[in-house]
């Protein structure tokens, strides 16, 4: 039977009825894993966040804007732009109980930071500004390749991807500071700036800041959510 995946939505609110969404990439490249797709929509009742989880097999956490940096005890950078504060409630009580129930998780780009956030880690609030990095990260024109990422040998994405070198995209402006507890930086790209992490000593976590969903036609991108569903199979 295949398994049922839950995909966080964005949130809009500001200048219209307020609508839960996602981008259709994320459950196309879902299907073609052989998975259910269901969309987990932002809720204000973060009791419900443990209902939901009961009734999938994995969860994939989707991009979006920035965690706001209180959660990590800082003050917001001037380029920091924060999600819309009910997803923010939602997202984090969401990860937070799907961390204690072991669910198979794969996190991407702020879903991958919010995890490293939940787990007591920081982030760079903005790359560029902060000097850490030459190289572009967030590409405006969201090309399919921006830059190579280098992956562990000994890592769980390593085995999953089956490559040392990937090309990847990148339209993020936040990066990964202090891992979270338990965290291990499984890919870096050549400035240092952590791309991958997994989480040890756990079912299934791995979190990229790039968006494979977007590339999924490639099979070491396709191959994230191969894995993904995998894992929610062998429950």
């Amino acid at each position: 039977m295949k398994p049922v995946i839950g995909i966080t939505c964005d949130y809009e609110a500001e200048g219209m009825q307020p609508y839960s969404f996602t981008y259709r990439d994320y459950s196309d490249a879902i299907i073609a894993a052989h998975g259910i797709p269901v969309l987990l929509p932002v809720m204000k009742d973060t009791n419900t966040a443990g209902l939901l989880l009961e009734k999938i097999d994995g969860l994939l956490l989707t991009g979006g804007d920035d965690v706001p940096p209180q959660r990590y005890g800082e003050e917001p950078h001037k380029k920091t732009i924060c999600i819309h504060p009910d997803r923010d409630i939602f997202d984090h009580a969401l990860i937070c109980v799907a961390l204690r129930m072991k669910k198979p998780v794969l996190a991407i780009c702020y879903g991958a930071q919010l995890v490293n956030v939940v787990l007591g880690g920081s982030l760079i609030q903005d790359i560029q500004s902060e000097g850490m990095s030459p190289l572009a990260h967030k590409d405006l024109r969201n090309r399919r390749y921006t830059h190579t990422v280098t992956v562990e040998k000994n890592s769980i994405l390593y085995k999953i991807i089956g490559k040392e070198h990937v090309e990847t995209n990148s339209v993020h402006h936040q990066a990964i500071r202090r891992l979270g507890k338990g965290l291990k930086g499984t890919a870096r790209t050549p400035d240092g700036i952590i791309e991958a992490v997994e989480l040890q000593d756990y079912p299934f976590l791995v979190g990229v800041q790039w968006h494979p969903e977007r590339m999924a036609d490639f099979p070491c991108h396709a191959a994230l959510f191969r894995a993904l569903v995998k894992a929610s199979v062998s429950r």
